[in-house]
């Protein structure tokens, strides 16, 4: 989980921020301030600037602010562990040692006069009603007690996580079939030395402790097919939802080879039509930018003239985005039109 740069403001005492309880409560009715949980804020300004992931990596480390966190679990836990996933959770996941607490809380109030924000939410939403909402938490029976944690520097906040095996354990088989392929293919990436890493053994005897034949089948359905190979979010998410739809699952990372050497090497490859797809993420661009110091309009031209030297070997090109993948039918249908071949259906867990 990456934090962004945030000053934290709590009360009663208010002493990270050396602001008092009224100073803090009048700045929040007024709108300068959002309250993330009880006596916790934030500049309304600093939460309305960020995107999802960092308010939501924000609200997590907010359960740090007052004294000790709670054991951070399931999806929560996944992301203070280092690895990413598909989309934002809407909820901060922990444990709980007293069945009396499971369940969701409310939402947090985040704003306290809706109208107040008008002075802050513009250049950020074009309405009121386009505020970003908070995160529930949802506590989770387990034991409350942690040897792991996760330092931020940035804040100065330390969040307490479960143990990483027994977290795969409580989680992977919760998550849909798209969603635990994502995790799997990056716990058994060998790009490196991460403290999530783990083989498929590992993996599968992790599985076989489930109590539940429902859960070994679904936790043991996505770890067969995950693949190291794998290089991106997208990109996973990209095959599970293709073998979802029906299709053939692409290879991965082809190399398509010229007269003079490699001209390209593609995300997806279907050699029996000799088609090539790509997955285009914003983070490929921008990763790409960065790289190279280009601005994104050469970025998009050189990408444009890679597509054409491919197209030039005889290959097909297929690209999808994002909202193709979250819009399954949009990209069956495209995967039809480009000619990807059909195979046995995965069924969703």
């Amino acid at each position: 989980m990456e934090f962004p740069e945030a000053t934290f403001l709590s009360s009663p005492s208010g002493t990270r921020a050396g602001a008092t309880a009224w100073e803090l409560h009048h700045g929040y009715k007024h709108g300068h301030l959002v309250r993330i949980r009880h006596g916790v804020y934030l500049s309304a300004e600093r939460w309305l600037s960020i995107n999802g992931w960092d308010r939501y990596a924000l609200t997590t480390a907010s359960l740090a602010v007052r004294g000790e966190s709670p054991v951070l679990c399931r999806e929560t836990g996944l992301l203070l562990w280092g690895l990413s996933l598909a989309r934002v959770p809407q909820t901060v996941e922990y444990l709980t040692c007293h069945r009396d607490q499971v369940g969701r809380t409310p939402a947090p109030r985040l704003y306290a006069d809706r109208d107040a924000m008008d002075t802050f939410r513009k250049g950020f939403a074009p309405d009121l009603s386009m505020l970003p909402t908070g995160f529930r938490d949802a506590k989770r029976l387990g034991t409350s007690t942690g040897n792991w944690a996760v330092v931020s520097e940035k804040l100065g906040l330390r969040l307490r996580v479960q143990d990483f095996d027994g977290l795969l354990r409580d989680t992977l088989h919760r998550l849909s079939f798209s969603d635990a392929v994502v995790v799997a293919d990056q716990m058994l990436s060998e790009r490196a030395d991460a403290p999530y890493l783990r083989s498929k053994s590992h993996l599968g005897e992790l599985c076989a402790l489930l109590p539940k034949a429902a859960q070994r089948e679904r936790m043991a359905t996505a770890v067969a097919f995950a693949d190291h190979r794998s290089e991106s979010v997208g990109e996973s998410f990209s095959r599970a939802v293709i073998a979802q739809l029906g299709f053939e699952v692409p290879d991965l990372q082809f190399h398509v080879m010229g007269p003079s050497g490699e001209v390209a090497r593609t995300d997806f490859y279907w050699p029996q039509r000799r088609l090539v797809g790509e997955f285009d993420g914003n983070m490929k661009y921008t990763r790409a930018r960065e790289l190279s110091g280009k601005s994104v309009s050469e970025v998009v031209a050189e990408e444009k003239a890679r597509e054409d030297r491919i197209r030039e070997l005889g290959y097909g090109v297929i690209r999808w985005e994002w909202d193709e993948l979250t819009r399954p039918e949009r990209l069956a249908a495209k995967l039809l039109r480009a000619g990807v071949p059909r195979a046995r259906r995965i069924s969703p867990a």
